[in-house]
């Protein structure tokens, strides 16, 4: 009896793990395919490719893109188009407004809830840059994380996948959906930022996480302890989530080690490539992430 229960267990952990490594091979397929059209690297279209999405055609046709994907993992895209006004009012007079397109979704909770958990990542890019690690690799692991959620049997929030355009530009596209949340009287939990989450060339899969005062920074500390990886605390405040802090909502920034000094040389150069993006560590990233969104996920509210 006791040697038929040992190999029913022993089945069933092999199973588990079979699975496990069958979902994460497929979002790391799908991550690397994301990367590859957000970049340059393979036509997005029959006839199209995207080399760089500092433009505003060209950040136009990364939001086609992000809405086709979102579609893919059967989730309902919206866009949240916005027009900012410049410093100086009379400014508008000689320059046209910043226009552009936050590109989101929602996951309901499966139970009752009028929380909301905010991930997600720019889109946009520096002119002449492919914007792989800045910021394709953040994009494609929000993209990643909104799958494996999606596929989540049980949610007690709900979560907002959003893709911020204009970040390169004082976070233009992130200030605006905040002031979005805010006129909704939408119940924000928590917002939660990647940006630049692709470069390792220590090899120490550490992740720098901003503010230190976080309210949220515990709960990645505990997930990067269960995977044995190095978790630093900064004050960097020069990405989105600082939209976010700045209106009053807990947010936070995982990213690579800026402040640490392992930061890509690539950064804002026609050489941030599809080929330079470290794989390995973005997957690291993308289940340190899953690892908090699980708990927060699971908890009552």
């Amino acid at each position: 009896m006791k040697l038929h229960i040992k190999l029913l267990v022993s089945t069933l952990i092999l199973f588990s793990t079979y699975a496990n490594a069958q979902s994460k091979s497929e979002v790391e397929i799908l991550q690397k395919q994301l990367i590859s059209k957000m970049t340059g690297n393979e036509n997005w279209s029959d006839s199209e490719v995207l080399n760089e999405r500092s433009s505003s055609a060209d950040r136009k046709t990364a939001a086609e893109i992000l809405t086709h994907a979102l579609a893919e993992i059967l989730l309902d895209p919206e866009r949240h188009n916005y027009m900012h006004p410049n410093v100086n009012a009379l400014v508008d007079l000689l320059f046209a407004p910043y226009k552009g397109t936050n590109v989101y979704a929602v996951i309901p909770a499966t139970t009752l809830s009028d929380e909301f958990v905010v991930i997600g990542a720019h889109y946009d890019s520096e002119p002449g840059a492919p914007g792989a690690d800045d910021n394709a690799t953040g994009v494609a692991l929000v993209y990643a994380l909104a799958y494996q959620i999606s596929l989540m049997e049980d949610r007690s929030r709900n979560f907002m996948i959003v893709f911020f355009d204009q970040e390169e530009s004082d976070e233009i596209g992130s200030k605006a959906f905040a002031r979005k949340l805010k006129k909704e009287g939408v119940k924000v939990h928590s917002v939660h930022i990647a940006d630049m989450v692709g470069w390792d060339a220590d090899g120490d899969f550490a992740i720098e996480i901003s503010p230190a005062s976080s309210v949220m920074a515990p709960a990645y500390e505990k997930s990067a302890d269960d995977l044995g990886v190095p978790i630093k605390k900064t004050n960097v405040m020069s990405s989105d989530h600082k939209s976010f802090y700045d209106a009053g909502y807990p947010s936070i920034l995982v990213t690579e080690e800026f402040v640490g000094g392992d930061f890509n040389p690539n950064y804002h150069s026609p050489n941030d490539t599809y080929q330079i993006v470290n794989f390995e560590y973005l997957s690291s990233c993308t289940e340190l992430m899953y690892g908090v969104m699980s708990k927060l996920a699971s908890e009552s509210n």
